[in-house]
């Protein structure tokens, strides 16, 4: 697994499950008709704080929600003793890689949302193959950036530059998280993934790449259309593993979250930081069937 700060025990899990963003029940949907039989038993991989490991739990007899931060497990642990679903939900401690402690060949569906980037993906999709009963699903999903839909393409450079430039955070994407997010999968995970698994349907929503989207607004199911302010964008900005990694190795520097909104500011025109700026996110997902 890539080095990440969410590894670290310090990391801010609760600023993380605040300020990040839920998946739509459209999401949820789409995913659950795709399904084929039994819905007994889900795996989460990289649940993180369990976002997505609560949305699937109504439909599901037994779920597992797999992460390897001790951090970001707490909070889903606190979540589930407040739903009082301890005898339905566990969690386990460990990479996305490892999915040791579940048995072969018995689970329904596998999820992952917004963590594939993390793992091996040749060991990953060996792993989760190894898991699933015959034609079950593996979907996984993944919003990449807020775009600034007023002020584009000016804010979408500053967000490029800041987010995934090399000069800044984006230093901390290596190659292949780099090609998996900024490539809507990209070659290598298609090929990996065909290599296992069947009836692959890959929907991409990118409002600012119209040859890569493969369905239009009113027909994505991963839409998310919103207002956010800046100063609530720089709080986005400070639950991202690159931000702690960032500040962890630049102590002195001021903080490129400042630096990041400041620039944003002039690109948009706004002095007034709670100021409601309207955003779209770029979005994909994949859906899959394990080969018989």
């Amino acid at each position: 697994m890539p080095k990440t700060s969410y590894l670290d025990k310090n990391f801010k899990s609760t600023h993380y499950n605040n300020v990040r963003p839920s998946y739509p029940l459209s999401l949820v949907n789409e995913v659950m008709k795709f399904h084929k039989g039994p819905c007994k038993t889900l795996v989460d991989i990289g649940c993180g704080t369990g976002k997505a490991t609560f949305l699937f739990e109504p439909y599901f007899e037994e779920v597992t929600g797999v992460d390897p931060s001790s951090a970001m497990l707490s909070i889903a642990e606190k979540e589930k003793n407040e739903l009082r679903l301890n005898n339905k939900i566990k969690f386990v401690n460990a990479v996305g890689e490892d999915l040791s402690s579940i048995h072969p060949g018995t689970v329904d569906m596998v999820i992952c949302a917004e963590a594939v980037h993390w793992c091996n993906l040749e060991k990953l999709f060996q792993q989760v193959s190894s898991t699933l009963r015959s034609d079950g699903t593996f979907a996984f999903w993944f919003y990449i950036q807020p775009e600034f839909v007023d002020f584009a393409p000016e804010a979408l450079d500053v967000y490029y530059k800041y987010g995934w430039g090399k000069d800044y955070m984006g230093k901390y994407l290596d190659d292949n998280q780099r090609e998996v997010l900024l490539n809507y999968g990209g070659e290598k995970l298609r090929s990996l993934l065909s290599d296992r698994f069947k009836d692959i349907e890959i929907t991409i929503y990118s409002p600012s790449d119209a040859k890569a989207s493969t369905v239009t607004a009113e027909n994505s199911q991963f839409l998310w259309r919103t207002t956010t302010t800046l100063n609530q964008f720089r709080e986005f900005v400070k639950s991202w593993s690159l931000y702690s990694s960032w500040t962890r190795d630049n102590p002195s520097k001021p903080d490129i979250a400042d630096i990041f909104v400041d620039e944003l500011k002039k690109v948009c025109y706004c002095e007034n930081l709670d100021v409601p700026l309207k955003v779209e996110w770029s979005t994909f997902y994949y859906l899959c069937r394990k080969r018989g």
